[in-house]
Formats: C-alpha cells, sequence, structure tokens
C-alpha cells in the first residue's frame, strides 16, 4: 500500500463511501473535492522534485526527496477534508503548497463565521452543531470556538482607545444598562453607553465601559476618558434623567445644552398618575413636548402644572422638576428635533444585546462579557440611518455652538429646516 498514491486510495474508496452515504449528491461533492485536491498536491510536489513518484533524478541536482505523507485536515465550504500531505527532505527550498495556502485561506474565512454567529446570539454549542449538521465542519469543539471568539478582544481594547479628535460629534447621547458580566456578580452591574451625532449625519457608537454603578464618579472617569481621547464638548448631550450622569455632564461639559430623555420623563408622571387620568394628561404632555417652539412648549407644560397642581400634586412636581431641559430639543432645527428627544435609540441598542446575550448563562470574565456586549451592540449599530444635514443647517448649528441661548423659534428659521 505505501507503493500506491493516496489520490488512488481515495479513488477506490469513492464509490463504495458515496453509494453507502445516506446524502450521495453531498458525499460525492466532498469526496470528489478531496480527491482533486489530493491530485493537485501531489502533481505540485512531481512538479517541485522534476520527477514523478519512484523516478531517479536524470540531471544530478540536489532537488530533494519524497519522505512520505502527514495528514492534514482543512476546513472549507464542503466540510472537513482530510488530506495527504507530501513531505520533502534534503532540498534546496522548503516545499511550501500553493494549493494548502489557498485552502487555509478559504478554510480563515469560514472560521470568521463562529465569532459572527456568536455575535448573531447563538451559543457555542449551537455553533458547534450547526457547523457539524449544517457544513460538516468537524474539529471545531466548544475550546477551538472560544479560541475564535477570543479574537474579539484586541479588536474592542483598540476600539476603546481609539482617537475621538477626527469625530466632530454636534449631539451626544448617554445611558447606561445593568448586566451580570461576572461569575461572582450577585447584582447587575452598569455597562455605560455613549453615541453621537456627527456634524455630517451621521451615528455612531463611541464608548461603552463598565461602572459600579451610573455614579457620578463613574460617569465622569467615562466622560474624561472619552475627553481625553480627543471628543470636543458637543452642542447637546442627551441624558435620561440619572442624577449622577446629570452631575457628571455639568461638571465635563459645562458648555452644552441638555436635554432630558422625554420617555423617561413621561414614565416617571405616568406612574404618579391615576390610571383613568393618564391618556389625557399624557396627551397634553405630549404636545407641550412637541411644540413649534421652545417658548409655547414651556408655557404650555406651565399651564398644565397650574391646572393640574391641586389634583395630581407629585406628578406636576415631576413635570416641574427640571422642565425646562425636557424642552431643550425644541431649541434645535425641525429635522433633528425628533432625533434628539430621548435616548431611545440606545434603550433599542440594550434590548437588542440582552437578547443576543442571553444565551450566555454566565460569562467567564468582565472582559469577555464587555468585549461580546461591543460586538453586538457594533453589529446592531450598523443599521443605524443618519439625520438630514445641509449647509443651511450646519451654519445654524454653528451659531448655536457659538451663542448656545440661541434656538430656531422664529418661523422663517423653521421653513429652512423644513
Amino acid at each position: 500500500m505505501r507503493r500506491v498514491a493516496p489520490s488512488q486510495r481515495m479513488e477506490q474508496a469513492f464509490c463504495e463511501d458515496v453509494l453507502a452515504s445516506g446524502d450521495p449528491l453531498g458525499e460525492a461533492a466532498r469526496r470528489g473535492a478531496q480527491l482533486l485536491l489530493q491530485r493537485a498536491l501531489e502533481a505540485e510536489i512531481d512538479e517541485f522534485l522534476g520527477r514523478g513518484r519512484y523516478e531517479r533524478s536524470t540531471d544530478g541536482a540536489l532537488h530533494g526527496y519524497r519522505n512520505g505523507y502527514e495528514p492534514k485536515t482543512v476546513h472549507t465550504a464542503e466540510g472537513s477534508l482530510t488530506l495527504q500531505v507530501p513531505q520533502v527532505r534534503d532540498s534546496l527550498e522548503p516545499f511550501e503548497s500553493a494549493w494548502l495556502q489557498a485552502i487555509g485561506k478559504r478554510s480563515q474565512r469560514l472560521l470568521e463565521l463562529i465569532p459572527a454567529l456568536y455575535v448573531k446570539g447563538m451559543s457555542q454549542r449551537d455553533i458547534e452543531a450547526a457547523l457539524v449538521e449544517m457544513l460538516g465542519v468537524e474539529g471545531t469543539g466548544r475550546s477551538v470556538i472560544t479560541e475564535l471568539c477570543k479574537e474579539l478582544r484586541p479588536q474592542f481594547r483598540s476600539w476603546q482607545q481609539r482617537d475621538l479628535s477626527g469625530l466632530d460629534v454636534l449631539y451626544l447621547f448617554l445611558d447606561g444598562v445593568y448586566l451580570k458580566l461576572r461569575p461572582e456578580d450577585r447584582r447587575a452591574v452598569a455597562v455605560l453607553c455613549a453615541y453621537g451625532i456627527l456634524a455630517d449625519g451621521r451615528k455612531v457608537l463611541l464608548h461603552l465601559e463598565t461602572g459600579d454603578k451610573e455614579s457620578a464618579a463613574c460617569w465622569e472617569g467615562f466622560l474624561e476618558d472619552m475627553k481625553q481621547r480627543g471628543l470636543d464638548d458637543p452642542l447637546l448631550v442627551v441624558i435620561d434623567g440619572n442624577a449622577g450622569c446629570r452631575k457628571a455632564v455639568r461638571r465635563k461639559f459645562s458648555g452644552s445644552l441638555v436635554q432630558r430623555c422625554q420617555v423617561h420623563k413621561m414614565r416617571n408622571i405616568m406612574c404618579k398618575l391615576p390610571s383613568v387620568a393618564r391618556p389625557t394628561l399624557k396627551r397634553l404632555i405630549q404636545k407641550a413636548f412637541t411644540a413649534a417652539t421652545y417658548a409655547e412648549g414651556l408655557a404650555q407644560a406651565r399651564a398644565i402644572i397650574g391646572q393640574y397642581q391641586e389634583a395630581f400634586p407629585a406628578a406636576m412636581k415631576c413635570l416641574a422638576q427640571d422642565l425646562e431641559e425636557c424642552l431643550t430639543a425644541l431649541k434645535l432645527p425641525l429635522a433633528h428635533r425628533v432625533q434628539t428627544r430621548t435616548t431611545n435609540l440606545l434603550e433599542r441598542l440594550f434590548g437588542e444585546g440582552k437578547r443576543r446575550t442571553k444565551v450566555i448563562p454566565r460569562f467567564q470574565s468582565e472582559t469577555s462579557g464587555l468585549t461580546l456586549l461591543y460586538a453586538v451592540l457594533i453589529d446592531a449599530s450598523e443599521n443605524w440611518r443618519g439625520v438630514r444635514m445641509n449647509d443651511v443647517l450646519r451654519e445654524r448649528l454653528v451659531q448655536m455652538r457659538t451663542d448656545p441661548s440661541s434656538d430656531w423659534s422664529d418661523p422663517d428659521t423653521q421653513l429652512l429646516a423644513a
């Protein structure tokens, strides 16, 4: 059998194995690919040595000698294929198979699918089963999958440390989500997140980091990290109403406007009202939140507080608290108001992150948990649509940055933004 080439042995087993398979067509494709690749390797070694099997060199030159075969398993779209790779000794140059290099690139592209499936929400066990059952790719046990998924970590570290000075952030959005990232965690820890709308209208995920909780100190460290990497003060910062976040924004971005998330504010107000009064008050407050101008919105909200103060004091106290910051978006162009009234985009992003990471019962470490969340959020954020931006909008926004007290309340400006 040693004098029979591996390709000949594969030919002998081809028909027998294909007919015995429950999937003759699929098995024929896999075995056919294996046979063709084996023949290519054998032809390649003949060309490298300048002679066929059991032939002697006629020119006396030292080209090297065959030294048997070594089995090698490669992963392809047809499944896992075991090839017998020719070995050479005493050659002037090392033998490197161009075919194996080409197969390796294809195999690598297949293995790159594993972290992508992980990010999409498949567990390691699901990925392993899918590769074996659907693609016939063996040898990718959970340890291999874990190592491949760890390749996301250097990407995440590089992303966390990247320079932000080239990003002209107009609107900065801040929010946090609570997750159990460490095996020893008895309670969830805060993951702080920021994204921005740039001067060219694009939306971009800016930063992601853990904090013990959403305290002012944690948020200050989070914001300072971005400033150290070159982030300039934005025109507007949108927050969910967390007290620690608000204090940190005052200290780190003292010249920026602040918009309190109207959705969070509305929830806080509604929970202080009897159910029978909620539809009416919600409609009135929503009208004030979406008024044509900042002055109109402020007047309408104050009228609501005056009218319902006696009946619903707790709810009206909640509405009056930071009322001006709840209406800041009304100072902006009409084309940007819907996008800047809430932190809803981050809320939806966190929901997607929780959905995809729930297949992981417990993360091995904080790094692994945060890395997966980063990959999920980056993947989800690729579908973000930007905001409208033109020369008129840019010019007026530059004016607002120079004088944050200005707004877009005059009718002519609204028409330009429409």
